[in-house]
């Protein structure tokens, strides 16, 4: 299963549930459902982070797997193992962090999150998307300034070494001690920060500011 939506469906059947079942237990309409599960992705929706937990505590799997495919499903058919996989199960992690802005944003300081299960990828993604899994970080979106492309509190994997900006792909970022995740656009005066919801307004960073910008990495995941 390669997509959020196929897992969706998945988990559904396997439960023994039908669409009108799952519907009910989550007291929304049938076509919520139908939306998840659309085959043809450029008109397939999926849950948001805090409708995603409900939908995986019923059909008894992970939100990690079923955003990524990438954790044990929990069924009658597959057992929950008693330990978590590892590097030798073909996985490995990417744990969560919290950044500490209140230093200098050239000492980034990353705090582990104690609150967080790491994300169990498997080996072939790294392989697919050429990563290393020591490169990567996870972190929370906060705030929906990237919405509807990232809301408020999914979970992005960001690479922190690449950190060359290319227009229009999506970064995490420090400038004037403020982080953000935002798509870049290179300027002839320096580099906009743009926001995917219209109700923030561009940042426009000239030139001469940019010993207070800094990338910690491009984007390559998403979760929500």
């Amino acid at each position: 299963m390669h997509t959020i939506h196929s897992r969706i469906k998945q988990a559904r059947t396997n439960k023994g549930l039908t669409q009108a079942e799952l519907a009910e237990k989550l007291n929304i309409s049938i076509t919520a459902i139908q939306l998840w599960e659309n085959k043809d992705e450029t008109k397939a929706t999926a849950p948001k982070r805090k409708r995603l937990e409900e939908v995986a505590k019923i059909l008894g799997v992970t939100v990690t797997w079923l955003c990524t495919g990438e954790n044990f499903i929990q069924t009658d058919e597959n057992p929950k193992p008693t330990e978590n996989p590892g590097p030798s199960d073909g996985y490995k992690k990417v744990m969560i962090y919290d950044i500490d802005l209140s230093k200098n944003h050239e000492n980034i300081n990353w705090i582990l999150s104690e609150f967080e299960e790491p994300l169990l990828i498997n080996n072939n993604w790294f392989t697919s998307k050429n990563l290393i899994s020591d490169d990567l970080r996870a972190m929370r979106v906060k705030g929906n300034s990237m919405a509807p492309n990232l809301d408020n509190n999914d979970i992005v994997i960001i690479n922190t070494n690449d950190v060359e900006p290319v227009d229009d792909e999506t970064y995490a970022i420090i400038y004037n001690k403020h982080f953000f995740i935002r798509q870049i656009r290179q300027t002839v005066d320096g580099i906009n920060l743009i926001s995917s919801n219209s109700d923030y307004e561009t940042i426009k960073i000239s030139s001469n500011h940019l010993d207070n910008f800094i990338i910690l990495g491009k984007k390559v995941w998403r979760c929500g």
